[in-house]
């Protein structure tokens, strides 16, 4: 058995408990973040309600009005 006094465990769970908190926090971080591109922007054309769709590419459905159109619809 390995005998260490009391300080130097806390010590020890401590900053393997603050280790693992930032590298959780980091690896959230840069999962979550999405780039806005042009393709995932999207304005309505009957409410002009502007709302990001990263799932469809030709045709959205607005959140809103539930209208749905093309990309390539001009108003």
């Amino acid at each position: 058995m390995i005998k260490i006094s009391i300080d130097l465990g806390t010590c020890f769970y401590l900053s393997i408990s603050i280790l693992i908190l930032i590298l959780w926090i980091f690896w959230e971080r840069k999962k979550t973040t999405n780039k806005i591109t042009e393709n995932n922007l999207w304005q309505c054309p009957i409410c002009f309600f502007e709302y990001i769709d990263s799932r469809s590419k030709e045709i959205s459905k607005c959140p809103r009005c539930k209208t749905l159109f093309k990309k390539s619809e001009k108003w």
